[in-house]
């Protein structure tokens, strides 16, 4: 039957009183292993089951069967083979007399049973712990670059493999021969192999990388910190080397590899970035063809549109306005108009009848017919007293040439044509213009104040470089502000000197010290627009005939237009508003141009002036003021110190018979003349 306790099988005898019959005794029952204890069952049936332990029929009568007592232990010595079995035969007095005289108390048994089981799982828990602590420090050690490449090693238990033998072969070497060593000791527990067990920790310490770092091989002893075992050098005395850093696999966690020819080879577990950043490669030279479009690599993110923002300087408590920024609409260029061939343009036929045609408006259609951009030159023209709006008379009858009807016009002018590479010029030959601004530039009418009134202009045109043209334009208009700042009679006319230079006269209010002056020339708001176009018509065309409805005459910059790739057949389309509810001229060509980035000002009241918002802040103005007074030199280093933070060219001197200050200054800068001499002069 089998034990309540143990569940193990046991054998009952029958009673003494029974009749003893002469039975086979069964056979040895296996042995039961229970813990790390060999527990014999045939002991434990004769030492657990004697005939006073059984239940006799007094005790059932009484209702108690007695405790059943466990057989023993056996003990080491008993089962130390197979051959120290008992044999069949044993008689039962035998057994009787092998058995121990005292019984084994179940609890004990099952405790030890329980004891060996933990004991198992102990053990297998401990494995497996040293088990994951040498695999990390297997990670760790490969994880690490070899830091002793290409040094020597020194220091003491450390010999270097001089042996030709490749480290597979060492490794496959070393595992044949302990599987050798394991073979020849047999399959017998007792005897160990030939290896010595080293702890997971001694194993991370003594590492490759432990023992090669510069710490260690400076001045440390690698065998200070505990001793080595002879087990982990090999036959030939010398340790064994280590899978090279190079040949193990990249983690994903190390980055991208390193590119021949560029990155170095990491020195260390972790490789630090540059401290200064190379410089990119320039930028290919691109064809012809393509460079137009690069502006399109450079759009600005959120707002293609719009142009790129920057921080406004600022003059102790007074934040200063910049210049308007050039913006180009990617757009535009990357539509450029067709190429025209002047030389080709202005031989084109055509039979027009100019009896008395205003010379700007005759400028526009030529322009238009021959998709040619003919530009003014208005300071000269206006400094030579030629009115953009004079007649001209062609002298021609029925058919002629673009290029015969152009001359003549420009000759009734007094005018030359300056041909170049994309468009034309009228303006007047350097000798005429010479002769006719020959007064403006004499100093005759200053009496004794020629001298210091030479000295101020000399100096005050020194300053700016120009071409000589432009170098006379600035002499002329420089020379009749001295004049009028120091209240001498007026040689040329208020409406010209309105156009290219002011008077600032200091007289701020709350707003002006804030905004500044109003431009000059205001953007175009009113006007008539006219009716409404049922085909869409040239850009020089709409405004031709817009300002001549409002009986003005139109100037464009070319100069803004072409680098918009616009031409004078660019088609449009405006809209005028419907009957009854027109809109204004300034309202029509604002929907037309803004598209392209330009703006349509009015000079004065018959003269209109095309061009982009950072072309007219840039425009140059010849300034004068009233007296200073006291506060002269801090008027000069404010107005010296806003034109070195925003940027802009300036040229100032202070006249000592005026005591005002005569300058040539660009006109964004001049708006803000109020906030930067304060609200006291």
């Amino acid at each position: 039957m089998n034990c309540p306790k143990c569940n193990s099988f046991v054998q009952i005898d029958p009673p003494q009183h029974a009749t003893n019959v002469a039975q086979p005794s069964p056979p040895s029952p296996p042995r039961v292993t229970l813990g790390d204890e060999s527990i014999g069952s045939e002991a434990m049936t004769e030492a657990g089951m004697s005939v006073g332990d059984l239940p006799t029929e007094s005790s059932d009568a009484a209702g108690d069967s007695g405790p059943l007592i466990a057989p023993p232990l056996a003990s080491e010595t008993s089962f130390e083979s197979d051959e120290g079995a008992l044999p069949e035969t044993t008689s039962d007095s035998e057994m009787d007399s092998m058995a121990s005289p005292g019984g084994v108390d179940p609890n004990e048994l099952y405790q030890a049973r329980r004891s060996g089981t933990s004991k198992s799982v102990a053990m297998w828990i401990v494995g497996s712990l040293l088990s994951v602590s040498v695999m990390a420090g297997l990670f760790i050690w490969f994880r690490q670059p070899d830091q002793t490449a290409g040094l020597p090693t020194t220091g003491p238990g450390l010999v270097s493999n001089t042996s030709d033998e490749p480290i597979e072969d060492v490794f496959a070497n070393d595992s044949a021969d302990s599987e050798a060593d394991i073979e020849s000791n047999g399959n017998d527990p007792a005897i160990s192999p030939n290896v010595d067990v080293i702890d997971a920790g001694a194993s991370v310490e003594n590492a490759p990388d432990a023992v090669g770092t510069s710490a260690d091989t400076a001045g440390g002893d690698p065998m200070s910190d505990g001793n080595t075992d002879s087990g982990a050098l090999d036959a030939g005395g010398s340790d064994v080397p280590g899978v090279p850093n190079d040949l193990m696999p990249r983690s994903p966690l190390d980055g991208p590899p390193a590119v021949l020819g560029r990155d170095q080879p990491n020195a260390g577990p972790v490789t630090k970035p540059p401290s200064t950043e190379s410089e990119p490669d320039p930028v290919m030279e691109l064809p012809p063809e393509f460079a137009q479009f690069q502006i399109l690599l450079e759009m600005p993110g959120q707002a293609p549109d719009a142009p790129p923002m920057s921080e406004a300087p600022v003059l102790e408590d007074v934040v200063l306005d910049i210049a308007a920024d050039e913006f180009v609409d990617p757009m535009l260029i990357a539509t450029p108009p067709e190429e025209v061939n002047i030389e080709t343009a202005l031989k084109m036929r055509l039979a027009v009848s100019t009896k008395g045609y205003p010379l700007s408006d005759l400028i526009l259609f030529l322009g238009e017919a021959t998709l040619i951009p003919i530009q003014l030159d208005w300071v000269s023209m206006d400094l030579a007293d030629v009115d953009l709006r004079q007649p001209v008379a062609t002298d021609s009858k029925g058919m002629t040439t673009i290029g015969q009807l152009l001359g003549r016009a420009a000759r009734s002018a007094g005018l030359e044509i300056e041909t170049e590479e994309d468009r034309l010029t009228l303006t007047l030959p350097m000798e005429m213009l010479q002769a006719k601004t020959k007064s403006l530039i004499e100093l005759e009418d200053f009496g004794n104040e020629r001298g210091s009134a030479e000295k101020l202009l000399d100096q005050l045109n020194a300053v700016v470089e120009l071409e000589p043209r432009d170098a006379l334009h600035l002499r002329c208009l420089t020379t009749e502000s001295l004049r009028r700042l120091r209240q001498h009679e007026p040689l040329l006319s208020d409406d010209v000197m309105s156009r290219w230079s002011a008077a600032y006269t200091h007289q701020p209010t709350e707003k002006l010290v804030d905004d500044g002056l109003p431009p000059a020339w205001p953007v175009l708001s009113e006007g008539k627009s006219g009716s409404q176009l049922d085909t869409a018509i040239a850009m020089a065309g709409l405004l031709r005939r817009t300002s001549r409805i409002n009986d003005a005459t139109c100037v464009v910059n070319w100069n803004d237009a072409q680098r918009r790739r616009l031409s004078p057949g660019q088609l449009v389309m405006a809209y005028a508003g419907e009957a009854g509810n027109e809109v204004t001229a300034g309202e029509m060509l604002e929907r037309v141009l803004d598209p392209m980035g330009l703006q349509v000002r009015e000079v004065d009241s018959s003269h209109w002036w095309v061009g982009t918002s950072a072309t007219y802040d840039r425009l140059p103005v010849v300034v004068r003021s009233e007296p200073l007074g006291p506060r002269r030199d801090d008027v000069l280093h404010r107005i010296r110190e806003s034109a070195r933070l925003v940027g802009a060219s300036l040229a100032i001197e202070h006249d000592p018979v005026s005591d005002g200050f005569l300058a040539v200054m660009p006109r964004f800068l001049y708006r803000q003349l109020p906030k930067i001499i304060g609200p006291e002069l």
